[in-house]
């Protein structure tokens, strides 16, 4: 009874919390991904009054994104919806042009190009995060259905921006950490000795890793 009562009232006093980040860890890395491109695709030295707003509005939205994601009903039901968090997650990557129209004041045809490619990037990221932290939690061997779309959409997407001169063929470089994410990931589903916490955990750090590198490979290619 004692411990109903402590899960109740700390149920209860938990939204009362103030949380500066995101309640879902993936969108804080996906926000954190999203500014080192924004910053890495700039093509000129960028306006000191521009990036002191840019940083702020950035900043703004993370915490905005941490009060709507506080409550865990709201999480759960966010978790849930198949269609809603990638959505989310492709709009969160916004500031990536947003950082090119405020510090610069001009978004270039390859920036615009290499913010396509991630929005896809992310986005599916999602998807077959989620269905690899389902593998875990049903101790079944991880699908390749998502994670083989998301590749083959990134390919054709690529190949497409850069037959219309938008974006250089080396983009399609972007595939190695997809390959090395997806390898690290089978690794940890099938590491049975440890528990599916920590597996769990092990997946999201995996994926961070993942769309860091995707980030920093993206901003390289937007300056070929």
């Amino acid at each position: 009874m004692s411990t109903d009562r402590n899960r109740v009232s700390s149920e209860k006093s938990s939204p009362r919390r103030l949380r500066l980040l995101p309640r879902e860890h993936g969108a804080t890395v996906i926000w954190f991904s999203s500014l080192l491109l924004a910053f890495g695709t700039l093509q000129d030295v960028p306006r000191i009054p521009g990036v002191v707003v840019f940083v702020a509005v950035s900043l703004l939205v993370l915490v905005l994104i941490g009060r709507l994601t506080s409550g865990s009903i709201a999480m759960a039901r966010l978790e849930r919806n198949r269609t809603l968090l990638p959505v989310l997650s492709g709009l969160l990557t916004l500031i990536v042009p947003l950082g090119s129209l405020v510090m610069v004041g001009q978004l270039l045809l390859r920036v615009l190009a290499v913010w396509l490619v991630f929005v896809t990037y992310c986005s599916s990221g999602v998807v077959y995060t989620r269905d690899s932290v389902r593998s875990v939690l049903k101790e079944a061997p991880p699908t390749w259905i998502s994670f083989s779309l998301s590749a083959v959409i990134i390919v054709v997407e690529v190949v497409t921006l850069n037959t219309i001169n938008w974006l250089s063929i080396a983009a399609l470089a972007i595939v190695v950490p997809l390959i090395v994410h997806r390898l690290v990931v089978q690794s940890l589903i099938q590491r049975r000795e440890s528990s599916r916490v920590e597996r769990i955990r092990g997946v999201g750090f995996a994926q961070a890793g993942n769309l860091i590198a995707a980030a920093i490979l993206l901003a390289l290619v937007s300056r070929l």
